[in-house]
C-alpha cells in the first residue's frame, strides 16, 4: 500500500479525500497500543480501518464500498499533481454533483 493512515493527519489530504468519499466519518482509536486510522460511511454501509503492523501499513474494508481504495486513488492522484495547496482547488457543483479539481 503507498499510503498510511496518518496520511488523513493533514488538513489538504482530508479535505481532497472529503470530495472523494463525502459521506466519511473519521476517527482514531488506540487498540493494542496502535493507532487505527478508521473511516465509516453510515450510510454505504462500509467501512476501512489502518493500521501499522511489523512497520506496515495494512488494511481492513468491508461493507458495500472499498473506501480505502477510494481514498488512496484520489490522494495519489492529488500526489501525482504536486499535493497543490487549497487556494489552487476548485469545486464544481453541477446537476451531476460536486467535484473537485486543482490547476
Amino acid at each position: 500500500m503507498a499510503l498510511g493512515g496518518d496520511v488523513l493527519d493533514d488538513w489538504s489530504a482530508r479535505f481532497v479525500v472529503q470530495f472523494a468519499v463525502p459521506h466519511v466519518q473519521r476517527l482514531t482509536l488506540e487498540r493494542d497500543v496502535r493507532a487505527e486510522h478508521v473511516v465509516i460511511d453510515v450510510d454505504a454501509g462500509a467501512w476501512a480501518v489502518a493500521f501499522q503492523d511489523g512497520g506496515q501499513w495494512m488494511v481492513r474494508q468491508g461493507g458495500s464500498a472499498r473506501l480505502w481504495d477510494q481514498i488512496t486513488e484520489r490522494l495519489m492522484q492529488w500526489h501525482a499533481a504536486g499535493r497543490p495547496p487549497t487556494d489552487r482547488m476548485r469545486l464544481h457543483i453541477g446537476p451531476d454533483g460536486q467535484r473537485l479539481t486543482w490547476a
